[in-house]
């Protein structure tokens, strides 16, 4: 169960040059899939890695991902410890543990289109920044820059891919109040038709 609590406490993406590894990590607890639910863009690769159990995962059938993705399915178990997957086309995504036969364990990618010439969701472009970071739940939220006539929204969400808070942006600067959430890691993801930016942050 320790080994469960610290994997989940990681930051669950690894930025390259080009492009980003997202981790999501499977195992028996009450969701297998850990986060739940992740924000990419296209060209990123999800990766599953194995704690425990025994894991198919993919797509139920082709109407849960976006059309011309390609399904996929994989055992990730103690001897496949894990699979990658990258992500060409934008939408939304769908998958389960077993989905031949799916009992109630469901996965999310939610991915945005690379726009060539325009800043996108990269942990090398500061974008997006929170101070303080950890805190107490009450924190600022900086936008470098907002795009005039677009809809600049900020959604949170915890770890388990549940939306805490939603809001739109008309400013630069944002206070955001989460003391009423629960203390562990939330995930800030800034987005508009051009850019999309997800920051890390910790309420402890």
């Amino acid at each position: 169960m320790k080994l469960l609590l610290t994997i989940a406490s990681l930051v669950f993406f690894i930025s390259t040059a080009n492009s980003t590894v997202h981790i999501v990590t499977a195992q028996n607890s009450p969701l297998h899939f850990l986060p739940d639910t992740v924000f990419a863009m296209t060209g990123d690769t999800i990766r599953w890695v194995y704690v425990e159990g025994v894991h198919d995962v993919g797509p139920i059938s082709s109407a849960d991902i976006p059309n011309g993705a390609a399904m996929w399915l994989q055992l990730i178990d103690a001897s496949n410890l894990s699979f990658d997957y990258v992500v060409t086309v934008a939408g939304s995504y769908h998958y389960e543990c077993h989905p031949s036969t799916p009992h109630g364990e469901p996965g999310y990618l939610e991915v945005s289109e690379v726009v060539p010439g325009v800043a996108q969701y990269n942990a090398s472009i500061n974008i997006l920044s929170v101070y303080p970071n950890p805190s107490n739940g009450s924190f600022l939220l900086k936008v470098d820059h907002l795009s005039a006539n677009e809809n600049n929204e900020v959604k949170i969400f915890d770890i388990q891919g549940k939306m805490v808070h939603h809001t739109e942006l008309e400013s630069t600067n944002l206070n955001i109040d989460l003391r009423t959430q629960k203390k562990g890691i939330y995930f800030v993801k800034f987005y508009n038709s051009h850019m999309t930016t997800t920051k890390k942050i910790v309420i402890r």
